[in-house]
């Protein structure tokens, strides 16, 4: 029925495209604009479903690059990370408008030529149950019984980090001291997780970058017996921390390191990625949002100190 609503949503629309970075979206309008984007600029992206939630919404993932490595940004697990789908949606269609008319992104960045050798996968909204939940309250889950039991938990929807089933996604990832808050609870027990962990499986990457809301801060993970890749994970949090500063807020964000068996990393994919791929993992997070902070120019800041963080990544490997 999701995908039905979806495909009638895609075909009513116009060719106008939505600026979802200070546009609050529907899941629906942001799965168009990733797929309108992809069939825009067909020879550098590439859409594709990764797996569906509980609730049977669709999962949608979108490669910008022809390169054989490859860098994933991911957002959207929870569904207080109202804005942050979008910055993700907006930033790919950044890039692919300056590969397509062969501008250099901020006068720095040559996007065509990083594309022939790099290709940067975007999952904006890993959540959708989650992030439908925060905008139409526990009724835009139509399982009945999923339904029943997320509003017996007797927490609001606009405080509500789960998805369908009430499951905490940045603590169901398989890591190595992953820890069960409940006796019925198994690492990798949702569909979510799943098609995540099934992605990192067929390309292990050279990189993620995972965005959110919490405090102004980089996280960096750290890998068991791995010295060297510790300090490398390191100087490209210092990197990216320097490039993150805007000129409006010279407030840098604050650098954090999560060691293997440190609390913070119980479960999450960042962990995971790290302790599978060997690669460096970063949580990239900027301060809760509010009600003032949805309104104001907070959030064009908020964008413009993260929009090339991908692109920094990439040139400081």
């Amino acid at each position: 029925l999701i995908k039905e609503q979806i495909i009638f949503f895609i075909h009513s629309r116009n060719d106008d495209m939505i600026k979802t970075n200070n546009t609050p979206c529907t899941y629906e309008e942001l799965y168009y604009e990733m797929w309108e984007t992809a069939g825009r600029y067909s020879k550098i992206t590439r859409f594709q479903v990764i797996g569906s939630s509980h609730d049977e919404r669709m999962i949608p993932a979108v490669w910008v690059g022809n390169g054989n490595q490859t860098v994933f940004c991911i957002a959207g697990m929870i569904g207080t990370d109202r804005h942050m789908p979008g910055y993700l949606v907006e930033m790919m269609k950044e890039y692919t408008r300056a590969w397509e008319c062969g501008w250099k992104l901020e006068e720095i960045y040559d996007l065509r030529d990083l594309f022939e050798k790099w290709t940067i996968c975007f999952v904006p909204i890993l959540n959708p149950d989650g992030y439908e939940i925060y905008e139409n309250d526990f009724f835009a889950i139509r399982n009945p019984i999923y339904r029943q039991m997320l509003r017996m938990q007797e927490v609001s929807c606009k405080e509500f980090t789960g998805n369908a089933r009430g499951t905490e996604l940045r603590k169901n990832f398989p890591t190595g001291y992953y820890r069960r808050k409940q006796i019925h609870q198994q690492p990798a027990s949702e569909n979510e997780t799943k098609a995540l962990v099934r992605l990192f499986q067929d390309d292990p990457g050279r990189g993620l970058l995972s965005f959110g809301y919490a405090g102004k801060r980089i996280v960096y993970f750290r890998q068991s017996q791995a010295f060297t890749a510790n300090q490398k994970s390191y100087r490209m949090a210092r990197h990216l921390q320097k490039c993150s500063a805007s000129d409006m807020d010279k407030k840098k964000f604050h650098l954090e390191d999560v060691e293997p068996a440190g609390r913070q990393g119980y479960g999450s994919p960042e962990q995971f990625y790290t302790e599978i791929c060997h690669q460096p993992a970063f949580r990239i997070e900027v301060p809760c949002e509010n009600e003032v902070h949805a309104a104001s120019i907070e959030k064009q800041i908020e964008y413009r100190e993260i929009h090339t963080l991908p692109l920094e990544y990439i040139f400081s490997l």
